[in-house]
């Protein structure tokens, strides 16, 4: 049953089905496990430790927030629930679970500890919180988790496309549709940058050719990444334009010149 366009598309689907119920729980249960601590502080060095983690948890609630969004504006959309939209639909959900942990450290070093050269104190001692050889399989975990994600995505709305026919779908809609494969695989590809991040955090820095060699390498990565950033809001202003032209259109057709 097609319903009113949102954004110039008609959504297949109002009602929440048992794929998005289970999804939705998911989804919440990876939200109370970025929660900073799980009881309330019992002293003031406490709470201002907790909030030290406050930040990440901003950052990585926005980006698990984006990946509810885009799987419910997906399922309205489309209304699909057969055997390959099932299985991709658990592929991004044991993606979000696998790799919420990662993001929340990641980020959470970032924040406030950019250079990722802080210590914390232990029974044995002051130890580094990432070691350096451990940097780079950081970035290279959060690589995998950005990149799988975006591949599912691609996934699920490849096979959208391929049931443009059974699904009705318009003009506009399949035109929206490889747009948003696209937009996916332009996200995969900044995924991918992240292997490059990784790759830089691996070469060594001791001589000065080797630290020249480091700061190339960071240069090229820094180029593509705003090369990718601009692409992505070349594309977003060419969806808003044609989805503006579309809607304009529609609102013509339904009230003709008399």
């Amino acid at each position: 049953m097609l319903h009113q366009p949102v954004d110039g598309f008609r959504w297949r689907s109002h009602e929440i089905t048992r794929v998005e119920g289970f999804s939705d729980a998911v989804f919440g249960f990876a939200v109370t496990l970025l929660i900073v601590s799980l009881e309330v502080p019992h002293t003031s060095t406490e709470l201002l430790e907790t909030m030290r983690g406050f930040g990440a948890f901003i950052v990585t609630f926005v980006m698990l927030a984006g990946i509810w969004y885009g799987q419910h504006t997906f399922f309205r959309r489309y209304g699909l629930e057969d055997k390959i939209t099932v299985f991709l639909n658990l592929a991004l959900l044991f993606t979000v679970l696998f790799f919420v942990y990662p993001m929340k450290f990641l980020f959470g070093e970032i924040l406030t500890d950019p250079m990722m050269k802080g210590k914390v104190a232990t029974a044995h001692g002051l130890v580094p919180i990432v070691l350096p050889e451990h940097k780079p399989w950081i970035f290279v975990v959060f690589a995998v988790g950005f990149v799988a994600v975006f591949t599912v995505f691609a996934l699920l709305y490849h096979h959208a496309y391929r049931q443009r026919e059974a699904l009705g779908l318009n003009e506009f809609e399949i035109w929206e549709t490889q747009h948003s494969i696209r937009r996916m695989t332009l996200s995969i590809a900044v995924g991918i940058m992240y292997f490059g991040v990784a790759f830089m955090n691996s070469l060594p820095k001791q001589t000065r050719s080797e630290k020249r060699v480091v700061l190339a390498v960071a240069f090229v990565i820094i180029l593509l990444f705003l090369g990718l950033m601009g692409a992505m809001v070349k594309m977003m202003r060419e969806r808003r334009q044609v989805t503006k032209k579309w809607t304009a259109q529609q609102i013509d057709s339904d009230n003709p010149p008399e």
